[in-house]
């Protein structure tokens, strides 16, 4: 796994292979659930919000895996794998 990435909310991180764009924090919701923004730049420029449960550690966004170490309301913790992942 890669170095860890903090973000806090409203930070972003680009992320190679995740289709040319960036990852933004944008905090959680209500206690339970917090949110992670994926922006892209290449060919079209939109962004979209994923809710993710606090529990949820493992993710899988267009073929790039993340491991949360930590979220709170105000920041989250990850890493990228380095190998794309085999999962759908």
């Amino acid at each position: 796994m890669g170095d860890p990435i903090e973000l806090h909310v409203g930070e972003d991180h680009r992320v190679a292979g995740l289709l040319q764009g960036h990852l933004t924090y944008a905090g959680m919701v209500s206690e339970s659930i917090y949110s992670i923004v994926h922006k892209r730049e290449v060919g079209a420029d939109y962004a979209y919000n994923l809710f993710f449960p606090v529990t949820k550690r493992d993710i899988v966004l267009a073929g790039v895996d993340l491991h949360v170490e930590s979220v709170n309301d105000d920041r989250i913790v990850f890493r990228i794998r380095q190998e794309p992942s085999r999962q759908s």
